[in-house]
């Protein structure tokens, strides 16, 4: 460990010769002079001091008639000595420590985490806009703003903290899991109907505001106003006085046939590796790649890049990449599939149309799809009966309102 410690001021392994070496080392221990890896080595003991403390063994010699020389020298100074005359490799070590000032000084990578309803890409896109991107420099990034920025770009964020730590620009999100994008009719009151935005049947009706104009069993078409916001207001005698105008507001699952049709081949062609194959190295700066890999001699190949970021510390990562590029050559080769393997690929396209409708909430009430094949083709064509919460809003056209009539009666 002492070896450490004097390593910048350099230090000596000496070599000790002596009739009582006890009195050399104990006036050496009187004048405080530092002496560790103290070893016999029969003939003479071998230690390590520093430079200054071997200055000072020249008076304890002459007392104590010993004799000491020099084995080997450590240390920066010695090392810059020995290479005072290699300019280039201290030009390289002045240009390494500027480069790494540099690229310690700049944001390489923003972190973003937190964020379900917004995208990652999203989110860049937009810090690009307001000049923060990968490579600005830490004095240009002012984090309370850029979280205050993003909080006003995106109402549904309800929390956001910056942070910088190394090179690295650190986002963490926290979204309303419950927002939801107001319909500007809603803010301003507007009165409204409410339209069907397909035809069918309406299966239920769940009306809060305003007056219903079918009820479940009827068939509508498409536009047709299902909920009125204009609301007649009569006097005792059910004579109309004038109209009341609401935002009509209910649940209306509406039933309707929903097409469909999907056909591929029975034969495919796919790329079948052939077992050759070719690797060679890449390295990235930024943006620009630079491969050390012969052209592929294939007509046809596929290739499969591995690349890693070089970093200093857990959260410094540098804008330098290295991997392997592989390329494997391939041959088209055409396939048929089986009945089996045929009906299984057209029940999943068709599964997996499900899977979208449930998401948007729609419900499948029958499936009257039929798969059916023949030596060229398997099709799957029919109709879905499906349910749907979907209506369309509309302002309600205010008519003149009518006045009360008065009667007078002459005496």
């Amino acid at each position: 460990m002492k070896s450490w410690r004097y390593f910048f001021k350099g230090y000596l392994k000496l070599c000790l010769n002596a009739s009582h070496p006890e009195r050399f080392l104990n006036a050496c221990a009187h004048h405080r002079i530092p002496i560790w890896n103290l070893r016999n080595q029969g003939s003479c003991y071998e230690l390590h001091t520093t430079i200054s403390g071997f200055q000072q063994m020249k008076p304890i010699c002459w007392k104590t008639k010993a004799r000491v020389h020099i084995l080997k020298k450590y240390g920066m100074p010695f090392f810059f000595y020995r290479n005072k005359k290699r300019k280039a490799f201290f030009t390289g070590i002045v240009l390494a420590g500027a480069l790494l000032f540099f690229l310690s000084s700049h944001i390489w990578n923003i972190h973003i985490e937190g964020n379900l309803h917004n995208s990652t890409p999203v989110i860049l896109e937009y810090l690009e806009e307001i000049q923060i991107y990968h490579g600005i420099p830490k004095n240009q990034v002012d984090c309370a703003w850029i979280a205050q920025q993003l909080r006003k770009k995106f109402p549904d964020m309800t929390w956001v903290s910056a942070r910088i730590s190394g090179s690295r620009l650190l986002l963490e999100i926290r979204e309303n899991q419950t927002y939801q994008k107001t319909d500007p009719t809603d803010s301003l009151n507007t009165p409204c109907d409410l339209l069907a935005e397909k035809s069918g049947r309406i299966v239920s009706m769940v009306t809060r505001k305003g007056i219903p104009l079918k009820k479940p069993g009827d068939t509508c078409e498409k536009g047709e106003v299902l909920v009125s916001g204009q609301i007649p207001v009569t006097n005792d005698s059910q004579e109309l006085i004038r109209y009341a105008y609401t935002q009509a507001d209910a649940d209306i699952s509406i039933a309707y046939p929903l097409a469909y049709y999907q056909e591929f081949p029975m034969t495919f062609q796919k790329p079948v590796p052939t077992g050759n194959t070719q690797t060679g190295y890449l390295l990235q700066a930024g943006s620009y790649c630079f491969s050390l890999k012969k052209s592929p001699k294939w007509k046809q190949s596929e290739t499969i890049t591995r690349l890693h970021q070089l970093r200093l510390t857990e959260n410094f990562f540098l804008p330098f990449f290295y991997g392997t590029s592989t390329d494997y050559e391939t041959t088209t080769k055409t396939f048929r599939f089986s009945k089996t393997a045929a009906r299984q690929k057209a029940q999943k396209h068709l599964e997996l149309l499900f899977e979208t409708l449930s998401e948007k909430g729609v419900q499948i009430s029958a499936n009257h799809v039929r798969i059916e094949l023949n030596e060229s083709s398997c099709t799957a064509k029919g109709t879905l009966l499906v349910v749907e919460t979907n209506t369309a809003v509309t302002p309600v056209e205010i008519t003149e309102q009518a006045t009360e009539r008065n009667n007078s009666i002459d005496e």
